[in-house]
């Protein structure tokens, strides 16, 4: 009797051993998923801002952690050619991106203008630009693409470098977003102003690396979710609020300068 009990007692523990639960494949992917590597525009504007916010939010819903990398877009594209990003914030145009995913619920907006200092530019559509020399920032694929039929293009690397050179003549025209005017407050170049109207307007999809496919669709219902609720919207219209302001603080800070 009391070597059956012990028996039942070893095949008991024996047993409780080997029902252990092992670490399935997809469980581990899921902790590796925890912090996700995004590449975030290195451009001061709103929409980068507006994608930083509405992604940490939707992502928090999911329990995923992100490390946002600030970088200039042509740098993003071959960090991740090299594997180097697990997703992208936001682009406006679908294609070059090998192996993604994109998010059908779009979270931010871009409204691409003409800077000018000539007064003889006229603007109706990309292609009334190609009697001039047009200047944008190297890198941006919507840009590229959009521009592809003006022949004299004039390339920056960044857009201060892009208004200094408009500003100097070395450009009859610069095309970017409509909200890079705050920068050209900011800079005084006081003589190049927005022409009207806009070229387009473009709204912005977050885009996931295939490798996380299994993340997509409870991403897509979080973000879809938020589209409905306002929460896209709301986030939307605080950033623009906030970039507003700041705009009106730095040209009254100009007019004061230049008052004495």
């Amino acid at each position: 009797m009391r070597l059956s009990t012990s028996w039942l007692l070893l095949l008991l523990l024996t047993g409780s051993i080997l029902l252990l639960p092992v670490p399935l494949q997809g469980q581990t992917q899921n902790r590796e998923e925890r912090r996700l590597d995004i590449s975030l525009s290195d451009l001061n504007r709103p929409s980068t801002l507006m994608a930083q916010k509405v992604l940490s939010k939707a992502y928090e819903q999911l329990g995923i952690k992100l490390n946002f990398i600030a970088t200039p877009a042509a740098r993003a594209i071959n960090m991740w050619n090299a594997g180097r990003l697990d997703a992208v914030s936001a682009k406006v145009i679908d294609t070059g991106l090998p192996d993604s995913i994109k998010i059908d619920i779009p979270i931010v907006y871009e409204e691409a203008v003409v800077f000018a200092v000539k007064k003889n530019v006229s603007v109706d559509g990309f292609d009334s630009l190609k009697p001039y020399v047009v200047g944008y920032v190297s890198g941006i694929i919507y840009l590229e693409d959009r521009l592809r039929n003006v022949t004299q293009k004039e390339t920056a690397p960044n857009l201060e470098s892009l208004f200094r050179k408009l500003d100097a003549g070395r450009t009859d025209a610069a095309v970017d977003s409509r909200f890079s005017f705050c920068l050209v407050r900011k800079l005084g170049l006081n003589r190049i102003h927005i022409l009207e109207p806009s070229l387009e307007k473009r709204l912005g999809y977050h885009f996931l690396h295939t490798r996380h496919q299994q993340l997509a669709p409870a991403l897509e219902m979080v973000l879809r979710n938020m589209e409905k609720d306002g929460s896209i919207k709301k986030i939307q219209e605080d950033v623009m609020q906030e970039y507003m302001e700041q705009c009106t603080e730095l040209s009254d800070a100009k007019n004061k300068k230049a008052t004495g």
